[in-house]
């Protein structure tokens, strides 16, 4: 029992961790996208 309660608790460490790393990869992302198509808007 002792050990299984170790492993959970490393694995929502884990989970934390990957959910942060997530969300300023998206923002960036989102970022790029936004001038992208600003200069393709104007040329047409």
């Amino acid at each position: 029992q002792k050990q299984q309660q170790q492993q959970q608790q490393q694995q929502q460490k884990q989970q934390q961790q990957q959910q942060q790393q997530q969300q300023p990869q998206k923002q960036q992302r989102q970022r790029q996208q936004q001038p992208q198509q600003q200069p393709q808007q104007q040329p047409q």
